[in-house]
């Protein structure tokens, strides 16, 4: 039967799939909306005789009966996590309240986790103990890494956090951040996880990571340790190609671990049993060696399970062994279902599982094998044959892939890779060869062995580096989008069980036509967004901070990008895929916050500040544009003029150099827009008040406009009654966060400006606003009803 013929059998999807997306909802519903029972020992011992009652009837040769009881099961479980996800919600506050009111010091905090480079220095997962007792968990941020099982006493500041932040971490199980000031005393670990610590180091010290990209990405991949990674901004250039899970240890790592160590067991006596101990012996090294990721341990459990069943003479079926493992994660620690690591590992897993055949099939279709003539030598047909099989498997794998996980990266992340197909394609081979050789190095480290290995590491990790650079160059590698997790996450579900209830034969015609019409519709729709947007001012609803649009066509600007990523989720769910330039106000981190997660997510031609200011970036902001290449800002000053379409916008504030520390040193932008049928006009003053737009009007630089982006967040000194009736806006709009401890916007501010004749809107009622110039005015749309 060719390949055209043949169509896989649909997967069996086992009971424990449904077990485990009930338990991974319950358990964060109850972490979300943060609810307690005071006592949930009691409702969760309930919950287990009803599960061991449950599991007596599921093999009842009653059909009613066993039905009753799966539903009973289900039921069960998912109480149990909620049960176990409220007392750790619990733990949480105790933590925190405990940690509130008395000093750091009194504490000793074991790090858990493996730390992660940030703008801000290290960042670790760790236990916090006193008088032997584990109290819970908290991030430690510090100058100085700690290794993973240290423990150590300092003197620091405990913070809840606020916001998307601290319910994140809350997921999480994390009740808070600990700021290391100084450390009294640090004790190192001991035992396995003391000698891996030490392993670990000598490898890296071997590996020399911040001497190349190579050598970065190998550390990364082999070790866990991304540090010279984030340095070289090599992270980021992973995510936007697609391939961040090559340096995610995981399965694929766990993979290649154990067949290297398989093919070193072939040659010795040893029997099923004994081979199989020390593989998961030496495989549960290597995750500890990388930092123990939730991925990594995960990949891991699923390889006891499935060399358990080979020992014990069973049937292995990846479903359900990817299935129950993550349901025994989820029920030992419901907060794993809050880290990212683990949703889009299991996600991945499970979508391979009850896709990757049939997207195989399908590829089966669309890429046939080349009808080389009979005179080609037999062995160049079958090598032939063999890189078209591999380009299938590849392409089916990453699609399936890309299509369980999209629901989760484009929410979170707000990008999505196009080029990721071809960079796992093209990487596959050389990526590999490097993991391998690396673990050589990470075996041989601290003999001269170690500089024989490394030599295909670098010849490998050069050509991924370089391949990566080409790659994330082309035109639209990465594109911007947003999306709601929920409804994303409900359209995938449905997808995948229409898929596995159809089952659907495909004929090559038919589908390479489909697949050119969506083309054709998605780059109809990029061309549009790219060069034919509206005309249009967009004040971006980022939290307490400011973050202004301002697009026509091909050309937009930024003025200033909010404190976090929230300027880059905004940008993206307008579809705006390039930016001229961004125009930093002044130095306040409420404004150029999110400069370096837009960078990150938006090709950005230029950087802009005031005149005076190039001198005196904050270190973090100057780190930043360094490692996006953007290190030299440009400086704009009174009378300088940037054109967007038809939109200008004249810098009519400071008059002389500053060094943008102050409100008052910040850039006053007049706008103006004329298109021959349609005018408008408007001033954005960053966090100017009163005195700097005064001053501004009285040099006759501003007038009478259409709307006024309110300074300084709507602040009660923002604007005088004079000013507002002279700037006589239509629209003023205030950028604020909701619950701001600052009470921006001020009730004086609105009315004043109210009193003027202008409707007042605040982001933080209305979310983002837009506005349009019109034939009779400007055009005002609000995200959200007012």
């Amino acid at each position: 039967m060719s390949d055209h013929e043949w169509v896989p059998n649909r997967p069996c999807v086992p009971f424990s799939l449904y077990l485990l997306c009930a338990c991974g909802v319950a358990a964060q519903a109850v972490l979300v909306l943060r609810l307690r029972a005071g006592r949930p020992w009691a409702p969760a011992a309930a919950c287990v005789v009803a599960m061991a009652l449950a599991w007596c009837g599921v093999r009842s040769t009653s059909c009613a009966t066993a039905t009753l009881s799966r539903v009973v099961l289900a039921a069960g479980t998912c109480g149990l996590c909620a049960c176990l996800a409220s007392a750790q919600v619990g733990v949480a506050e105790g933590t925190a309240r405990a940690l509130e009111r008395s000093a750091v010091s009194s504490c000793e905090l074991e790090v858990c986790s493996d730390a992660s480079l940030g703008t801000r220095g290290y960042r670790a997962r760790a236990h916090v103990w006193r008088g032997g007792v584990r109290m819970g968990d908290v991030w430690v941020r510090s100058a100085e890494r700690y290794d993973m099982g240290e423990r150590l006493r300092a003197v620091g500041r405990f913070g809840r956090g606020a916001g998307e932040w601290r319910l994140a971490s809350e997921r999480q199980g994390v009740c808070g951040t600990v700021s290391v000031v100084h450390a009294l005393g640090v004790t190192q670990a001991s035992g396995l996880r003391a000698w891996v610590n030490e392993r670990r180091r000598v490898a890296l010290l071997a590996m020399e990571p911040d001497r190349s990209a190579a050598r970065a990405m190998l550390a990364g991949s082999v070790c866990g340790s991304k540090d010279a990674m984030v340095r070289e901004g090599l992270d980021k250039v992973f995510a936007a190609c697609g391939v961040a899970h090559l340096v995610a240890v995981s399965g694929g790592h766990i993979a290649i671990v154990g067949a290297l160590v398989e093919r070193l067991l072939g040659r010795t006596r040893l029997g099923p049993v004994s081979r199989t101990i020390v593989l998961l012996a030496v495989t549960g090294i290597f995750v500890l060696f990388c930092g123990a990721p939730v991925s990594a341990v995960r990949s891991w459990l699923m390889c006891v399970v499935a060399f358990g069943s080979r020992v014990a003479g069973r049937r292995g079926h990846s479903l359900s062994a990817a299935c129950a493992v993550a349901l025994g994660m989820v029920m030992v620690d419901p907060s794993v279902t809050g880290q990212v690591g683990f949703v889009l590992s299991v996600a991945s897993v499970v979508g391979l599982c009850l896709l990757s055949s049939y997207f195989g099939y399908v590829m089966r279709q669309l890429v046939v094998r080349p009808r080389l003539h009979v005179r080609v030598p037999r062995p160049v047909r079958r090598g032939m044959d063999g890189v078209v099989d591999f380009a299938r498997d590849t392409l089916s794998a990453c699609f399936v892939a890309q299509f369980a996980t999209g629901a989760i990266t484009c929410s979170m992340f707000s990008q999505i890779s196009l080029v990721a197909p071809l960079a796992n394609l093209a990487l596959a081979l050389p990526f590999t060869v490097m993991v391998g050789a690396g673990m050589a190095v990470a075996c041989l480290a601290g003999t001269p062995l170690a500089g024989v290995a490394l030599v295909p590491c670098d010849v490998a990790g050069t050509a991924v580096s370089r391949l990566l650079g080409w790659m994330g160059r082309l035109p639209y590698a990465c594109v911007s989008v947003s999306c709601d997790m929920a409804v994303a996450g409900a359209v995938t579900v449905g997808v995948t069980a229409a898929i596995l209830v159809w089952w659907p034969r495909v004929r090559r015609g038919p589908v390479l036509a489909a697949s050119g019409a969506l083309a054709a519709v998605s780059l109809c729709l990029l061309l549009r967004w790219r060069f034919f947007s509206p005309a249009r001012v967009c004040v971006l609803d980022v939290g307490q901070g400011d973050a202004i649009l301002v697009q026509q066509g091909a050309s937009a600007v930024l003025v200033d990008a909010g404190p976090d990523q929230s300027a880059a989720a905004e940008l993206a769910r307008l579809h705006v895929m390039h930016i001229d330039a961004v125009v930093v106000t002044h130095m306040h981190d409420d404004h150029f916050g999110g400069v370096g997660q837009v960078l990150g997510e938006v090709p950005c031609d230029a950087v802009l500040v005031a005149r005076g200011v190039r001198g005196n970036v904050p270190d973090e902001l100057a780190a930043e544009l360094e490692g996006r290449g953007k290190g030299d800002v440009r400086e704009v000053g009174l009378g300088d003029e940037l054109a967007v379409g038809d939109f200008r916008l004249r810098v009519v504030w400071p008059e002389a150099p500053v060094d943008g520390s102050e409100n008052a040193y910040s850039i006053e932008l007049a706008l103006t827009y004329d298109d021959g049928s349609r005018t408008m006009s408007g001033l954005l003053t960053g966090d100017a008040e009163k005195d700097e737009t005064g001053g501004a009007l009285a040099a006759g630089r501003v007038g009478d406009v259409d709307f006024l982006k309110v300074g300084h967040h709507g602040s009660k000194v923002s604007v005088t009654p004079d000013e507002a009736s002279e700037l006589a806006p239509e629209v003023s709009v205030a950028s604020a966060g909701a619950h701001n401890r600052y009470g921006h916007p001020s009730a004086e501010c609105r009315r004043v400006l109210e009193r003027a004749g202008s409707r007042f809107l605040c982001t933080m009622d209305v979310g983002t606003v837009t506005l349009e110039p019109g034939e009779r005015g400007v055009r005002v749309v609000t995200e959200r009803s007012p």
